[in-house]
């Protein structure tokens, strides 16, 4: 079961009238045990790997490491310079790497930025805002897996 559909089927249930104690408690653990299982999924927590790959970027090796993981074929998205979004998120996991230029991630108020060469790994539904810093286009080359 994906978040969303944990967090949307949580609030259902929380919405529905209760009558008793037995309902309240029994609300009370599906709550604990539904925040359990979004904390501790199985994915990972956005992750930076400050110069995993060799500058200048090499498109086949950036694949043979991504694809070897279960990731897409590699894609390289351009960004233009003052391009910003707000807080989002995506429905698949996202990998990239910057093949030139600099861009700022902001996930639960934590900042990172990532240059050429640095991996940044983020699951599914991660809520993050993402800026270009450079004073030109950047390339980013990204990668998914459902």
């Amino acid at each position: 079961m994906n978040r969303r559909a944990l967090v949307t089927g949580l609030g259902a249930m929380l919405a529905a009238p209760m009558k008793g104690r037995s309902q309240v408690l029994i609300a009370v653990i599906a709550t604990i045990i539904a925040t359990c299982i979004i904390v501790d999924a199985d994915e990972e927590p956005a992750t930076l790997t400050k110069g995993k790959f060799a500058v200048p970027i090499s498109r086949e090796v950036v694949k043979a490491d991504w694809t070897s993981r279960a990731y897409s074929d590699p894609k390289i998205q351009y960004y233009a310079q003052g391009w910003a979004r707000v807080e989002h998120t995506h429905p698949v996991s996202l990998i990239m790497t910057i093949v030139a230029g600099r861009m700022e991630f902001v996930f639960g108020g934590q900042r990172v930025v990532i240059e050429p060469g640095d991996e940044l790994f983020y699951p599914a539904y991660t809520v993050h805002s993402a800026r270009n810093l450079h004073d030109g286009t950047t390339q980013m080359m990204e990668s998914y897996k459902r």
